[in-house]
């Protein structure tokens, strides 16, 4: 009877082991996809997922699309036919994504999107920001300085974009706002994603209207390229504003007489860090929030110290 117990721990142990190596062996895998990589934010982002995968002990695999939807087509087509157990994915079209995003999820793949999404039924896993209101609080920041420094009254040009419904959102939720004064002009508005573009747009829109007195961007993208157009014609009369808060956008509010106002920005480690949390959760248990709402943050000129401490909680995108 005692070599019969014997033998039987020893085989529920060796069990045991046996189960623990090949957890050990095969961690869950979630593929993360990205829009790009050209700006800072998708640095934060990366951050962000790197960080949950090894707090959580899942395999994070990370690619970007590069602003191109069959890149993201193959990208997707991939994951699947490696056997990924869960897709992280900021998609490039609400509706040109959709096609790769459903082979998915037909193949049993767990999705989550972050930063944007896509118009599907099968869409069901959110993680990011009302970008709606991510415009409209700089457009409140701007209505409140207009009225306490402008006498109510102030030309804008609006620097946006008709690729990213995203975009479209903050243009939206920023313009509603200061059109809420009868004295606020919109003289111009035309697109810009990347910091070159941002710069030849700010140049011709100011070489168009050079009465413009506020430009407000969609992206930290556009605003590093309007802040250098107006840097290169050695403005001290305009007032620029925007969104997605950057190293350089920050060191730029604390120069003296800086004229970068105001900032409303997301939390793109949070978010990098919850789309991968919430993957791996719908990989395991098959459960997870429907939608996270990441907390917006306002960064002023008249508030520098606040400014100096994004830039010191960002030591590791400095080294």
């Amino acid at each position: 009877m005692k070599k019969i117990v014997a033998l039987v721990v020893m085989c529920v142990v060796g069990l045991m082991v046996v189960n623990s190596l090949a957890f050990a062996a095969d961690p869950v895998k979630i593929g993360a996809i990205l829009l790009d990589t050209k700006h800072e934010w998708f640095a934060e982002v990366i951050q962000g997922m790197k960080s949950a995968g090894k707090e959580l002990g899942v395999e994070v695999k990370i690619m970007s699309s590069d602003s191109d939807v069959a890149k993201e087509s193959d990208l997707i087509d991939n994951f699947i036919a490696q056997g990924i157990n869960a897709i992280s994915i900021s998609p490039q079209s609400d509706e040109a994504s959709v096609p790769a995003f459903e082979r998915a999820v037909a193949e049993g793949i767990p999705v989550v999107t972050w930063n944007s999404k896509v118009n599907s039924p099968e869409s069901k896993y959110f993680v990011g920001v009302n970008n709606y209101d991510l415009g409209a609080k700089t457009g409140e920041y701007t209505v409140n300085y207009i009225k306490e420094k402008m006498n109510g009254k102030a030309k804008i040009a609006v620097i946006g974009t008709s690729k990213y419904s995203v975009g479209i959102d903050r243009v939206k939720g920023f313009v509603d706002q200061v059109k809420q004064l009868e004295g606020v002009e919109i003289v111009a508005q035309q697109d810009a994603e990347f910091k070159e573009l941002g710069l030849s747009v700010t140049e011709s829109i100011l070489e168009a209207h050079p009465e413009t007195q506020i430009v407000w961007c969609w992206n930290q993208g556009a605003l590093l390229g309007s802040l250098a157009a107006l840097k290169g014609k050695g403005n001290k009369d305009i007032l620029l504003m925007g969104t997605d808060m950057s190293i350089d956008l920050a060191r730029a509010m604390l120069e003296p007489d800086s004229f970068l106002l105001a900032i409303t920005t997301q939390q793109p480690f949070e978010i990098g860090y919850t789309s991968i949390k919430n993957a791996a959760e719908l990989a395991q248990t098959g459960k997870t929030a429907t939608e996270v709402l990441v907390p917006l943050k306002t960064y002023t000129l008249d508030n520098k110290e606040d400014i100096q401490k994004y830039l010191d909680d960002r030591q590791y995108l400095m080294q």
